[in-house]
């Protein structure tokens, strides 16, 4: 056992979308950006799915005995310069554990049954046609990630949470003020977006619908005593599922497009056989992945990770990127594979892995299928516009780094 007690290593976004030199050690001590105390970041494949599923590792550094609270998520919110009252908007469900976790999950787990989302396809398969051929008809370039992938995951989200059509642009804006980090815009895009779901609750309390806030509330008075949810909670929880429902996969599907583009031989080959579209999804999630980097979490005891010992409240931030690239796991991992079928057990962990995975993972997939179903085996006319090296990125704290655009044309 070792306890790799080297100097911490401070981070850049690039460098923690590219750790493949941690592979060689199974954690290393590193300061993530807009960060100042160290943690662990495990970048192998076996150690990043042992810490997540581990009930001795939790997201709250106040359940850690000894500890006063606060930890990375906090030093990032500071950062931010995102007041107390508002940190439940973006700490609900995520930086919680235990019973409290599963207490708020099981709120929202009936939105995203397997019934509600299959029904979802014809509606979003209509949507990403329709907008694909008004750009089309158009023959300009365009922007992917604004004029294709917002709108899109906007509309799916705000179907799911019943969030009217007439208001589905004034919804993304406020989404975009808060991304913004501008202090003038992102506090008025959450009050804007909180001030919204309360009135939405309330007309629902009224006229139930076939929607996630109907069944909030629904769920809420059939609950238990002690498992009920305040009203500030319940608005939190659909803050927290439109702003993941947008961000995160219109980020995705950029990536993944242009991914595509980059690589013409595996779409030729997609296109030669389109029964590969589902496993052409988990591949692109693996190759790309959704998000770059998980959740801090921390030790409650002393813990051995992979040979490493990890004290009791130290943290260990989760390379899901580098463990969905670790050879170890995958070989040729920096080969994007269409036909790659994961060994049992050993698929991708793009969408995390243990109590905190994805909630919204099988919209998430469906909506990359239709996507790239459309985009390149409906249609065969789709280019990037202009040069590959004028594409920016942009680094988020504590994560990686997202295409800022993508320029395309059909």
């Amino acid at each position: 056992m070792s306890e790799q007690a080297a100097a911490p290593l401070a981070l850049t976004h690039d460098q923690i979308d590219d750790t493949s030199h941690g592979y060689d050690a199974p954690l290393l001590r590193v300061t993530l950006p807009q960060t100042q105390t160290p943690v662990w970041l495990a970048t192998r494949y076996d150690v990043v799915k042992a810490v997540l599923a581990d009930s001795r590792f939790v997201r709250d550094l106040a359940k850690v005995p000894g500890s006063e609270g606060g930890g990375i998520g906090a030093e990032l919110l500071d950062d931010a310069g995102l007041p107390p009252e508002y940190r439940l908007y973006l700490e609900i469900l995520v930086m919680v554990d235990g019973p409290e976790h599963t207490r708020l999950r099981s709120h929202v787990l009936r939105a995203f049954a397997p019934r509600r989302i299959a029904a979802l396809r014809p509606r979003i398969e209509r949507r990403v046609a329709e907008l694909a051929d008004e750009l089309t008809a158009k023959g300009e370039e365009f922007e992917f990630l604004s004029a294709f992938a917002y709108p899109v995951m906007t509309d799916v989200i705000c179907d799911i949470i019943g969030v009217d059509e007439d208001d589905r642009d004034k919804v993304a804006g406020w989404i975009r003020d808060y991304e913004s980090g501008e202090p003038d815009r992102f506090l008025p895009g959450i009050d804007h977006l909180a001030s919204y779901i309360d009135a939405l609750l309330d007309r629902r309390a009224q006229a139930p619908a076939e929607d996630l806030a109907s069944d909030l509330l629904r769920a809420d008075a059939e609950a238990a005593e002690g498992q009920r949810l305040t009203r500030r909670e319940m608005i939190a929880l659909v803050f927290l599922l439109i702003n993941t429902g947008i961000a995160p996969p219109a980020l995705f599907n950029t990536d993944a497009v242009l991914t595509l583009l980059d690589h013409p031989d595996q779409t030729a080959l997609l296109r030669a056989e389109p029964a590969l579209l589902p496993r052409a999804v988990q591949e692109l999630l693996r190759h790309v992945s959704a998000v770059h980097v998980g959740a801090t979490m921390y030790a409650t005891e002393d813990v051995e990770l992979g040979g490493v010992l990890v004290r009791r409240g130290e943290g260990v931030t989760s390379g899901l990127l580098a463990a969905n690239r670790d050879p170890g796991t995958f070989p040729e991992p920096a080969r994007l594979d269409l036909t790659r079928e994961a060994a049992r057990g050993a698929g991708h962990i793009a969408y995390g892995h243990g109590a905190h995975r994805c909630i919204g993972a099988a919209l998430a997939n469906l909506q990359t299928e239709v996507l790239v179903e459309e985009l390149f085996l409906k249609r065969d006319g789709l280019t990037l516009a202009g040069g590959r090296d004028a594409l920016q990125r942009i680094g988020f704290a504590g994560d990686g780094t997202y295409l800022v655009g993508l320029p395309v044309r059909f």
